[in-house]
C-alpha cells in the first residue's frame, strides 16, 4: 500500500501493488508512523503531567472506583468472585494485573487511564488514516487528544478511556491494510478484542453486531458465501472462549452467564418518577425492589418504553453534537463530513464505521446521557470533522479550481481552529477538575489514623473516606427523618456516621446533622471540620465493648 500526497485522498476498498519492492513502502510507512508516535508520546507527558497531582479519587465518577472497581481489583487477586453487577471484571482484573508494580491501586487505575489515552489518540490516526488518508488521521488524533471531557477522563481511574481504546483497536485490527493477516487471523484477533472490550462495559457487545455485519451484509474480505459462514463461525468461537471463564463463573454465581443489572440504569431513564429522577445509587437503589430483570422493565410500560426511546435517541444524537462531548465546531463538522462520505466516499470501511456509530447509539438510547459514555462518538466525529475540513478543497481542486499551493493551507487552518478550541476548554476543565478534590478525606484518615482504628464500619453518601482511611463502608440510605437513620444504623451495625456537603445536599431531611451541637445523643461528634464542613459522628447505639471488638481497637 503506498500513501497519496491529498488531504484526505484514502485508500477505500481499493488495493494498490507497489510498483517498487515491498522495502521501500515499508519503509515510508515505517517513517510516517513517526509523528503520529511523537503525539502519542507527547500526549502521554502531558497527561502524565496533568494527573501528577491527582493523587486520590474526587466525589465524581471516581466514586464508582472506590465503591465498585477497586474492591473488585482485590477480590480477584485473590481469586474471589467480583460484586459488581453493572460491569464485567475486565477493568478490576487489569488493576489487579498493575497494582503489584505500582504498589497503589488508585495509581494503577490513572496510569491505566492514562496510558490508555494517549494510546486512543494513537488508535484513531490508524482508524481514519485508513478511511481517508494520512493527514486526515494526524488530524483526528489532534481533535480526540484535546477533547474536553476526554482530556479530564485521560487521568481518572475509569473504565471510559480504556473502554475506548479497546472498541477503537476493534476496528483497526479488522481494518489493518498494514500488516499481512489472512481474513481468518483479523477476524479472530478482532473477536478476541470485542469480547475484552465486553468483558470491560457490557455495552462493548455493539462490536460484535457491527462486525458480523461487516463480515456477513457488507462481505468486507470479499469472500464467497462459504467463507462468511466460516468467518461468521470463528468470530463467534473467538469471541466466547475468551468471554467464558467470566459467562461460566456468572452462572455459576448468579444463576446466568449473562446477568447484569443495567436494567436498573434502563428503569432510571425511561421511569424516573420511580427514582425520583435520580440516575445514580439513589435511583437504581430503590428500583431493586421493583425490577429484578431487563423484562421486569420492558413489561412495566411498554407503551412508554415504545414512546420515549425514539426521543432520547433523538436528544443524545443532538447532545453529541451540543455538548462538551466535542467542540461544537468540530461536532457540525462532523455532521458535514459524515454526509460527504455518504454521496462520493461509500467504501466498505467507511461504511462499516458509521454502522457502528449508529449501532451504538441506539444501544445507548436505552439509558441516560452522560458525556463520557460517548467518547466512542467523539473519537468518529473527530475523523469526520477533519475529513470535512479538506474534502471540498480536494473536490475544487478535481475540477481545476484553486489549484495554488497556498490553498492548502485552508483545511489546515480550519482544522488547528477546531483544535484551539478544544484546547482552550480543555484546559479550563482540567483546572476544575483538579480544584475538586475532597480534602476533607485526607483529614479524617487521620483521625482514624491517630485512634488507631480499622475495618469500622463508616456509613456515608461516598465511599471515599471509608476505602482511603481503610474501614468499610455503609451506603447512606435515602431516609425521611432521624428516627430513621437510628434504625438503618442499628440495622446495619455502623460505628461511624460521616456527614459532609454532599450529604447536606442530598440527605436534607437530616440536616440537622451539619450542626454538631444539633446531633442527637445517640450520635457523638468525634472530629469536625469547619473548611469544608464536615462531621464524623461515632454512634452510640452499641456496646463500647462491641464497638472496640468491631473497630479492632
Amino acid at each position: 500500500m503506498r500513501h497519496t500526497d491529498a488531504w484526505t485522498q484514502g485508500r477505500g476498498d481499493k488495493i494498490e501493488m507497489p510498483s517498487r519492492p515491498c522495502a521501500a513502502p515499508l519503509q515510508r510507512h515505517h517513517i510516517a508512523l513517526l509523528l503520529p508516535l511523537l503525539l502519542c508520546l507527547a500526549s502521554l507527558l502531558v497527561f502524565a503531567r496533568a494527573g501528577r497531582t491527582h493523587t486520590f479519587g474526587t466525589y465524581a465518577t471516581e466514586t464508582d472506583f472506590y465503591h465498585l472497581y477497586a474492591p473488585d481489583a482485590a477480590r480477584i487477586a485473590s481469586w474471589r468472585f467480583p460484586e459488581n453487577p453493572y460491569q464485567g471484571p475486565g477493568y478490576p482484573a487489569a488493576l489487579a494485573l498493575i497494582t503489584p508494580l505500582t504498589g497503589d491501586v488508585f495509581t494503577s487505575g490513572k496510569w491505566l487511564s492514562i496510558a490508555s489515552a494517549a494510546l486512543a489518540g494513537f488508535a484513531t490516526f490508524l482508524l481514519f488514516e485508513r478511511l481517508f488518508g494520512y493527514w486526515t488521521g494526524i488530524g483526528a488524533q489532534l481533535l480526540v487528544l484535546a477533547g474536553e471531557e476526554f482530556a479530564v477522563f485521560a487521568i481518572n481511574a475509569t473504565t471510559d478511556v480504556f473502554f475506548l481504546l479497546l472498541c477503537l483497536a476493534c476496528l483497526v485490527a479488522f481494518m489493518s491494510d498494514r500488516i499481512d493477516l489472512s481474513a481468518r487471523w483479523r477476524t479472530a484477533l478482532t473477536a478476541a478484542l470485542a469480547s475484552l472490550a465486553y468483558l470491560t462495559r457490557y455495552n462493548g457487545l455493539f462490536l460484535a453486531a457491527t462486525f458480523l455485519i461487516g463480515i456477513t451484509a457488507l462481505n468486507f474480505f470479499r469472500v464467497d458465501r462459504r467463507e462468511r459462514l466460516r468467518l461468521v463461525a470463528l468470530f463467534a468461537t473467538v469471541f466466547l472462549l475468551v468471554a467464558s471463564p467470566w459467562l461460566y463463573a456468572n452462572y455459576k454465581h448468579r444463576g446466568s452467564p449473562f446477568y447484569n443489572t443495567n436494567y436498573l440504569n434502563i428503569a432510571t431513564e425511561y421511569y424516573r418518577e420511580l427514582a425520583d429522577a435520580q440516575v445514580n445509587q439513589d435511583g437504581t437503589r430503590p428500583l431493586e425492589e421493583k425490577f429484578h430483570s431487563l423484562g421486569d422493565v420492558l413489561r412495566y410500560d411498554p407503551r412508554r418504553m415504545i414512546a420515549h426511546y425514539p426521543e432520547n435517541l433523538f436528544d443524545q444524537i443532538q447532545k453529541t453534537v451540543t455538548s462538551n462531548l466535542v467542540n461544537r465546531w468540530v461536532g457540525w463538522a462532523a455532521v458535514i463530513g459524515i454526509g460527504l462520505a455518504l454521496i462520493e466516499r461509500r467504501s466498505r470501511p467507511v461504511i462499516l464505521a458509521l454502522i457502528s456509530g449508529v449501532i451504538y447509539l441506539m444501544l445507548m438510547a436505552l439509558t441516560h446521557w452522560e458525556t463520557r459514555y460517548f467518547f466512542y462518538i467523539m473519537a468518529l466525529y473527530a475523523g469526520f470533522a477533519v475529513y470535512a475540513a479538506g474534502r471540498p478543497l480536494e473536490l475544487l481542486r478535481s475540477r481545476g479550481w484553486l489549484k495554488h499551493p497556498a490553498f492548502a493551507l485552508v483545511p489546515v487552518a480550519l482544522v488547528l481552529t477546531m483544535w484551539a478550541l478544544s484546547v482552550a476548554r480543555t484546559r479550563d476543565s482540567l483546572a476544575r477538575f483538579l480544584a475538586s478534590h475532597p480534602a476533607e478525606v485526607l483529614r479524617a484518615c487521620e483521625y482514624f489514623r491517630d485512634q488507631q482504628i480499622r475495618g469500622a464500619r463508616v456509613m456515608a453518601r461516598k465511599p471515599h473516606v471509608a476505602f482511603i482511611c481503610g474501614q468499610e463502608w455503609v451506603f447512606f440510605p435515602v431516609v425521611k427523618s432521624l428516627d430513621e437513620l437510628r434504625e438503618q444504623i442499628r440495622e446495619n451495625r455502623v460505628d461511624y456516621v460521616l456527614f459532609s456537603s454532599v450529604e447536606a445536599a442530598r440527605r436534607r431531611e437530616v440536616k440537622e446533622l451539619k450542626n454538631p451541637a444539633a446531633a442527637p445523643v445517640w450520635l457523638e461528634p468525634v472530629w469536625v471540620s469547619s473548611d469544608p464542613p464536615v462531621v464524623l459522628y461515632r454512634a452510640r447505639l452499641q456496646s463500647t465493648d462491641e464497638r472496640r471488638a468491631r473497630s479492632g481497637e
